[in-house]
């Protein structure tokens, strides 16, 4: 990245402009903003599950502690995991107890066509491994899945080794029509969610998430390596440390076949993450066919994670003359108190384009910046960097 140590006329001129252009109703966001900081930003570390808990078995669910075996406990002691499997794998509607239920590494596999329901003080525990690479709950090659109130605790804390960063609290790979509400995924060795493709290379499509938290995970809240249809709102992701990237919200395709299209982030939250709030990597989609993405985030909230956004898409990685083109949209975004920086990008393809309308930013003493303070702090030695295709206004 270039360093310059003058800003040139053009870019002077770039800046008056869109100063010139914001208009009232940025000035009108900021006032809300600001008066709603507090009810925002609280202390989460004992953050609940924002919906409705569940208290008694839905009519028509099969009652879990019907298959664990006699005289069990209810003290997550024991580990439970081949009574769990045989439950689910035999009844499409499965209610977890309101106590909480050990599992080993191996997990919980759901088939399709499945409802989890997780009772008011239900919680998914993981017993303390050596293994670095985990799922607590895999749903993969399936369709039509439900997890309502999931409660699930990793290992962090009581870990037993050392290596790997694949731990990870519920893995979606190759499916459809998954559905999460009201979840709570915590302290998990890699990932809180992990969305995927399998062996198969098929992409994830009709993904909805919806009032869940993912708080204290070492790598990321969620990472997102393939989906075409993702719906994520009142996601809360933060307090992510320990193995990099240490981010809330990760986007990072893996390979040319994955896709990021048709994607929404409503009203998402990402706080005290020790890399980004959010983070989308472009670079991986190279080296295949075209592809068109398409990210469109509203009223994304970060406090305090180093850096709110990171953007990147590095063209040395095109193998031929393969197009990534697409739309990234920040809209209304609240980004404060950074310590890092606001946004970094490294946008090297032009065929990608990154729109921030309305954005209301706080330096990392909480005093909110004006409009033409904002523009300068997102294009702060190239933190938006020059050749990007961007639009920024208010």
């Amino acid at each position: 990245m270039k360093k310059t140590g003058k800003t040139t006329l053009a870019f002077k001129a770039l800046l008056m402009g869109l100063v010139i252009s914001a208009s009232i109703t940025g000035c009108e966001k900021a006032e809300d903003a600001t008066s709603n900081e507090n009810a925002l930003f609280q202390n989460n570390s004992n953050l609940e599950v924002a919906g409705s808990p569940l208290t008694t078995i839905p009519s028509g669910s099969y009652d879990l502690t019907k298959s664990l075996p006699s005289g069990y406990v209810k003290d997550g002691s024991v580990d439970y995991t081949s009574y769990v499997q045989a439950a689910i794998n035999a009844n499409s509607n499965v209610s977890f107890p309101a106590f909480p239920i050990l599992v080993n590494e191996k997990g919980i596999i759901v088939p399709s066509n499945r409802t989890l329901n997780f009772l008011s003080g239900s919680q998914l525990l993981l017993k303390p491994t050596s293994s670095g690479n985990y799922n607590l709950i895999r749903i993969e090659n399936a369709s039509n899945v439900v997890l309502n109130n999931p409660v699930l605790v990793g290992d962090v804390g009581n870990h037993l080794g050392s290596s790997g960063e694949w731990g990870n609290g519920i893995v979606i790979l190759s499916s459809s029509n998954i559905t999460i509400n009201d979840g709570s995924v915590t302290k998990c060795w890699g990932d809180g969610i992990y969305l995927s493709a399998s062996g198969s290379k098929t992409t994830n499509t009709k993904i909805a998430i919806t009032n869940t938290v993912l708080q204290y995970n070492r790598r990321a809240g969620i990472s997102i390596t393939s989906v075409n249809g993702l719906v994520m709102e009142s996601v809360v992701a933060g307090n992510t440390t320990g193995t990099s990237p240490m981010t809330g919200i990760n986007f990072e395709p893996e390979a040319a076949t994955d896709e990021l299209q048709n994607i929404s982030l409503l009203n998402c939250k990402t706080e005290y993450n020790g890399g980004y709030g959010i983070q989308i990597g472009y670079s991986n989609l190279y080296g295949g066919s075209n592809k068109i993405t398409s990210i469109n985030i509203q009223n994304h909230y970060d406090k305090k994670s180093a850096t709110a956004v990171k953007v990147s898409a590095d063209i040395a990685k095109r193998r031929g003359s393969e197009i990534i083109s697409g739309t990234l949209t920040f809209a209304s975004p609240f980004w404060r108190q950074n310590p890092g920086s606001t946004i970094t990008t490294n946008l090297y393809d032009n065929n990608l384009k990154l729109v921030i309308t309305k954005p209301v930013i706080m330096d990392v003493n909480g005093t909110q910046l004006t409009q033409e303070q904002a523009i300068s702090n997102l294009t702060y030695k190239t933190r938006i960097n020059r050749g990007a295709n961007y639009s920024l206004t208010f």
